[in-house]
């Protein structure tokens, strides 16, 4: 690795990567002005009584995890509408979760800069995004007539040592992208179709506004990070990090939602695990997150085969219309 005045090359085994770094500051302040411009309040800016037509999806039908499966074309219209509701409270219930895992993070940045810079203050302007993001989140499934709830025991419990353990900013922040990415891509599709029901649209709206300074934030300081540490320890991270998003298809849907639609849950979570289609998905969803690591030499080793194999790269051409 070299670093020479706003340039960083890091040295990869496919090759040299030459990234651009910028400095904390004047990014950090950018950020501030734009959030004090751009921010909503959704107790305001929500509709929280629009009416919800029974015929009217949830989530782009493509998007939910049975399409183009042989129990997707076992299902009425009225099911397959319950059934993205249900996800759309899924993905919901997995994004307060991991927003609480974020707002851990940003305290820990926070509490590391200078209390009187725009880094620091950047972080914790983003903690209150989260927070409200959180309470909206809740607010929009118990909106469907639904719960929120936890991940599975062990992942609930098991996640409770990453507020223990040291700071540790490249993994941290990169773990941040690959779940910002990843909503990011769901909310602009389903923000943009006018079939959707209009809460979603409004709450995916919110979120994909406010979320693309958090990108902007997490990118710039993984960059930062990557250009300086040793390779062995970014490699070490970029697996570590890879391995963690290879269980998110698991994670994201929990097989309850198929039994409330009439599916065999173990059948309908083996159907769509198996599905070409979601695979594809997972792949878009995933493209710009992994170009990013890509670009930046955050897929050096190890890493890009757990990619890989997990079906998390990028799907061409696109599975949606």
């Amino acid at each position: 690795m070299g670093i020479t005045g706003g340039t960083a090359v890091v040295r990869c085994r496919d090759g040299d990567h030459t990234i651009e770094l910028t400095e904390r500051e004047p990014v950090a302040r950018r950020l501030i002005e734009i959030s004090r411009k751009h921010s909503f309040d959704p107790d305001v800016d929500v509709d929280w009584e629009a009416p919800q037509d029974p015929d009217r999806f949830y989530l782009p039908p493509q998007l939910v995890s049975l399409y183009e499966t042989p129990l997707w074309d076992t299902l009425s219209h009225r099911q397959r509408v319950e059934l993205s509701k249900r996800e759309v409270a899924e993905i919901a219930s997995f994004g307060i979760w991991s927003e609480m895992l974020l707002m851990n993070i940003l305290l820990k940045t926070a509490y590391r800069a200078p209390y009187d810079s725009g880094h620091g203050a950047y972080a914790l302007t983003e903690l209150a995004d989260e927070c409200r993001h959180s309470v909206m989140f809740g607010r929009m499934v118990r909106a469907f007539g639904l719960r929120t709830h936890h991940p599975r025991p062990a992942i609930h419990h098991g996640a409770k040592a990453l507020f223990a353990i040291p700071y540790q900013p490249l993994p941290m922040f990169a773990g941040t992208l690959i779940v910002e990415e990843f909503t990011d891509a769901f909310q602009r599709v389903a923000m943009a179709d006018e079939d959707v029901q209009p809460l979603v649209r409004q709450v995916s709206r919110i979120h994909v506004i406010e979320e693309s300074r958090h990108i902007k934030y997490a990118r710039e300081e993984l960059k930062r990070q990557t250009a300086r540490v040793h390779p062995v320890r970014r490699r070490i991270a970029a697996a570590g990090v890879a391995r963690l998003a290879s269980f998110m298809p698991a994670l994201l849907i929990d097989p309850s939602v198929y039994a409330a639609v009439g599916l065999d849950p173990v059948e309908a979570r083996r159907t769509a695990a198996a599905s070409p289609h979601r695979r594809a998905v997972w792949g878009w969803a995933m493209r710009r997150c992994t170009r990013f690591f890509d670009e930046v030499g955050f897929l050096d080793g190890r890493s890009r085969t757990i990619w890989d194999r997990a079906g998390l790269r990028a799907a061409e051409p696109s599975p949606l219309p």
